[in-house]
């Protein structure tokens, strides 16, 4: 392996106290590098008003969504400008509308960039579980009121890589190693690590997830392929970035497939076998993921049995000085049937303004109505359609 630079990202630790915290983000100088940035990129007439959009440079992977101590944590890959390997940007909000940036969390070295991963929230801190390119698996912990530091366990991958060449994302021995999650069962963590199985000597694979345990996150031990009866899958979807929580009386497995986009499982979940049973599935996409669909989930289960997911969605046009953009938050829960249901999640309602109500209109067949009272470049649609014998609404 080949010996890696320290960033060239100013690096900063902060006090463990909130108000500290806030006393120093105040003249913080990457924060005000950020914001003179937002500034300047908000002239362009495509830039999102209300979604999360990286404050400088480019964005990919959405990483460790969380709630801690009042504040939900958004993480992603950034490009930070004066070092565009991956780093961990990181956003905080109150309500999953309104982010505020924060500097980046979490640096490479000794990974090269800080690749995609999850968090799990315990009571008196916070693991972040990640994939380091050319080492492997990461896992770094915080426990400050807005999780400004953090710091690595051994500084090296718990899990590395399982590969001679390094290079080989699929390249496989038993299993694969990138793009974790992390949940804690019993009295033993747990991690999914993304990952492919071969089908046979054509070469052709299908998506799987690896399952490694471990009782103090340094060592872990590795389990066995975690998914059965997935019937769902297509042969050349990949399992990337899952997320697995509760959701209902059932669980849920999140994951990106760079063939076929954003996808969820539904099954059961046997903890002694450790084993999780495919029984329902679906697309988050209307479409291919290139361009412009939806890309890698991040998760996090919430109390009342739901799943909050936020997903990065591929550009579908250049942009100069950034590229994607963070979906809306989507809650996801069950309905009476055990399917799954999808509704906006987070305070939507403080986006709304000039409301304009329009009624009885009539559209004659095969003709276009334009609605000239309403103008904007960002709006929401409410409407009731009365059909009547129409057969097909565009």
């Amino acid at each position: 392996m080949k010996s890696v630079l320290p960033s060239k990202v100013p690096f900063f630790k902060f006090s463990s106290s909130l108000t500290e915290q806030q006393r120093e983000l105040e003249s913080n100088p990457l924060l005000q590098r950020m914001s003179e940035s937002r500034t300047r990129l908000k002239a362009n007439k495509f830039r999102p008003k209300y979604h999360y959009v990286n404050p400088e440079g480019n964005l990919n992977d959405p990483n460790g969504l969380c709630f801690w101590q009042g504040n939900w944590h958004l993480f992603y890959q950034a490009y930070p400008p004066e070092d565009t390997r991956q780093h961990w940007g990181h956003a905080v909000s109150q309500d999953l509308i309104h982010w505020k940036d924060l500097p980046y969390a979490i640096y490479p070295v000794p990974e090269n960039c800080c690749f995609s991963g999850a968090t799990l929230v315990e009571k008196n801190r916070v693991i972040a579980m990640y994939h380091g390119t050319e080492v492997g698996n990461i896992v770094a912990i915080s426990d400050d009121p807005l999780l400004l530091n953090w710091d690595k366990l051994t500084n090296d991958a718990v899990i590395p890589l399982n590969t001679s060449d390094r290079s080989r994302a699929y390249h496989l021995d038993k299993f694969s190693v990138y793009d974790p999650c992390i949940w804690k069962c019993r009295d033993h963590y747990y991690s999914l690590s993304g990952g492919v199985e071969a089908t046979g000597p054509s070469g052709q694979y299908l998506a799987a997830d690896f399952l490694f345990k471990s009782k103090n996150l340094i060592n872990w031990e590795f389990v066995h392929s975690f998914i059965e009866d997935d019937n769902f899958t297509r042969i050349g979807d990949d399992g990337a970035c899952p997320y697995f929580w509760p959701i209902g009386d059932q669980h849920i497995l999140l994951f990106f497939s760079h063939m076929s986009g954003g996808q969820y499982i539904l099954g059961s979940y046997d903890i002694d076998k450790q084993k999780f049973s495919a029984e329902k599935h679906g697309l988050f996409n209307f479409g291919a993921a290139h361009p412009s669909g939806v890309h890698a989930p991040t998760a996090a289960p919430c109390d009342d049995g739901s799943v909050i997911v936020i997903f990065n969605m591929n550009k579908g046009k250049n942009c100069d000085g950034w590229d994607q953009i963070m979906t809306i938050p989507r809650k996801l829960s069950l309905n009476s049937s055990g399917s799954l249901e999808i509704t906006p999640a987070g305070n939507i309602q403080s986006l709304r303004d000039k409301h304009i109500q329009i009624s009885h209109q009539l559209i004659q067949h095969n003709e276009e109505l334009k609605i000239r009272e309403i103008y904007s470049n960002s709006c929401e649609l409410d409407f009731k359609l009365h059909i009547k014998d129409c057969s097909l609404f565009p």
